[in-house]
């Protein structure tokens, strides 16, 4: 049989089965049974190597794996922080061709109850810290580094730190 010449047009389904929680609320959203639910925030860091990266976010940061629908993106979650994970490529690329690269200064700060004690752990286990823990007015931090480079920010809140609440009216 001659292969079909539009086979190289066509698009490739990739069998996703994401939280059940999420394909709730997607369903929910879907059939205007409910509303969105707002997240405090979405981040997108550009890796090296996906599964790496999933896999260090998970087992190191805490992080649970939303989706994984393709070898080039996963969706991460961590209480409200989604994390956006790209391996950087065509879609990604500016007019004049220049990809993002991973790495930079840019950084998800991640909140911990022992910061001393989470980056003894951490350096047990091989994760490399750009900065160890450095003493601060409201909170003591670390920085870490990601496989890719992504900087990382550990924080334990001090006694003046200051969360904003937020209220609905």
């Amino acid at each position: 049989m001659t292969p079909d010449p539009l086979d190289a047009l066509r698009l490739w389904n990739v069998p996703i089965e994401p939280h059940p929680a999420f394909a709730d609320a997607l369903w929910q959203r879907i059939t205007g049974g409910g509303e969105a639910v707002a997240r405090s925030a979405t981040v997108r860091y550009f890796v090296e190597d996906l599964d790496q990266a999933i896999a260090f976010c998970c087992d190191q940061l805490g992080f649970d794996e939303e989706l994984h629908p393709s070898p080039t993106f996963a969706m991460l979650y961590r209480g409200d922080l989604r994390l956006l994970l790209s391996v950087p490529g065509e879609p990604h690329a500016l007019p004049d061709g220049t990809l993002p690269e991973p790495g930079g200064w840019n950084r998800i700060s991640l909140q911990v109850s022992n910061l001393n004690a989470t980056v003894a752990a951490l350096g047990a286990s091989g994760v490399t810290f750009r900065r160890g823990v450095t003493a601060g007015v409201a909170v003591d931090t670390a920085l870490l580094a990601d496989p890719s480079g992504n900087p990382v920010e550990l924080f334990e809140a001090r006694a003046g730190y200051h969360e904003r609440t937020t209220t609905k009216e």
